[in-house]
């Protein structure tokens, strides 16, 4: 046997538990029962024959739970846990797992290409406004680029019909509401409010400008429809 049972009882007791049991046939079995400072009760089963203690609490987020400890050969180890009977003494299955660092965040990709170089970008409107900008080795010069621009949203328009890609729900994203529908560069003004947004009606000058004011606001992002550049 590794704890003598009186040995177990008596210093229980020094410690403030009070026996509540004692079974022979479950191993020399010691039930010792104590109240914390809350009033909870707490228990300490006691296995003297393989120096087994379990301890029986309250925990502040688990509930009740259970701790074994193996091993525990000797008065003073007990001491340790009838002193503190959350102490974990390294022999006790239960332990707290550090969390697992968080997950890398996904690398964004480069996959909205230019319709005039194929030049990848981030997204539509990071798209748009390298074309507009008028660096693009395909549509050199910034006003030409951006009537460019104009010009093939109307083609994409027209060839869409009423869902096209700058009609959404009925709200037209280009300016132009003329006849002509052959001149596509017809309604171009520069400098001048040549979209909107299908959402809030704001206008804007670029169609890049216009496609990164509604990714960035939820509620016109959520009108915009399924747009395409290519």
């Amino acid at each position: 046997m590794v704890l003598n049972v009186n040995s177990v009882i008596d210093t229980g007791a020094q410690y403030g538990w009070t026996k509540h049991d004692y079974q022979w046939s479950q191993g020399e079995l010691v039930i010792l029962r104590k109240c914390d400072h809350t009033g909870d009760q707490m228990q300490l089963n006691v296995w003297c024959s393989t120096g087994t203690v379990g301890s029986y609490l309250n925990h502040p987020r688990q509930g009740k739970t259970q701790l074994f400890r193996r091993s525990v050969n000797s008065v003073y180890e007990l001491q340790a846990i009838l002193t503190n009977p959350r102490v974990h003494t390294d022999k006790g299955y239960q332990r707290v797992q550090p969390a697992p660092p968080p997950a890398p965040a996904p690398k964004r990709q480069r996959s909205v290409a230019c319709p005039g170089c194929s030049k990848c970008y981030y997204t539509m409107g990071d798209t748009a406004q390298h074309f507009e900008s008028g660096r693009c080795n395909s549509c050199p010069g910034q006003e030409n680029a951006r009537a460019e621009m104009y010009q093939f949203a109307r083609q994409r328009e027209h060839a869409a019909g009423a869902n096209g890609m700058f009609t959404n729900g009925g709200q037209q994203m280009l300016t132009f509401t003329g006849a002509g529908q052959q001149d596509w560069s017809a309604g171009y003004q520069a400098g001048g409010k040549n979209y909107h947004c299908p959402g809030c009606r704001k206008g804007f000058t670029t169609v890049g400008g216009m496609l990164n004011h509604m990714q960035a606001k939820p509620q016109c992002s959520q009108s915009s429809g399924n747009l395409a550049l290519m």
